[in-house]
């Protein structure tokens, strides 16, 4: 598989590294082998135009994936462009694997919403926890701003 930046000779074949060639003569356009024309090599010719799409009336919470564009002059006000990006067919790869390599652009798009850890008594294992404030410190003897988690049916504090 070619790596990205890759350049080949049209008349040699040869295959240079665009970024090395640029840093040894300045320019990527010719062969150094040869003095041909370079041409970029895509790796992924095969792959697609997809488009995410925010809606204006969340300010883009509410987000779309499609691999045709949406015509913006008629439903602008309603949708936006957030990123316009290269990725294989959904037939070919699957749409999880157009959203991870839209995560490479846009790291929280497409996120799951991360699950808040449940809170459990360490003593009966019960999940039924009530929030009970401090009325004071036994070090100074004044109120505090402090809280203590008190389990239901055990009713030990934690």
């Amino acid at each position: 598989m070619n790596e990205p930046n890759q350049v080949k000779c049209s008349k040699c074949g040869s295959s240079f590294n665009k970024m090395y060639l640029m840093g040894k003569q300045g320019n990527a356009d010719v062969c150094p082998l040869c003095g041909a024309d370079m041409q970029c090599v895509d790796e992924h010719a095969d792959w697609i135009t997809w488009y995410y799409y925010g809606h204006k009336s969340d300010n883009g919470k509410t987000t779309s994936l499609r691999d045709k564009p949406i015509d913006l002059n008629e439903h602008g006000d309603i949708f936006f462009l957030i990123k316009e990006f290269k990725a294989p067919p959904e037939s070919e790869c699957g749409l999880d694997e157009v959203k991870r390599i839209l995560r490479t652009y846009i790291p929280d798009a497409f996120q799951e919403p991360k699950e808040t850890p449940e809170i459990k008594c360490p003593y009966c294992f019960s999940s039924e926890i009530q929030i009970v404030p401090r009325k004071f410190s036994l070090l100074t003897g004044f109120a505090t701003n402090k809280f203590d988690r008190v389990c239901i049916r055990c009713k030990k504090k934690f």
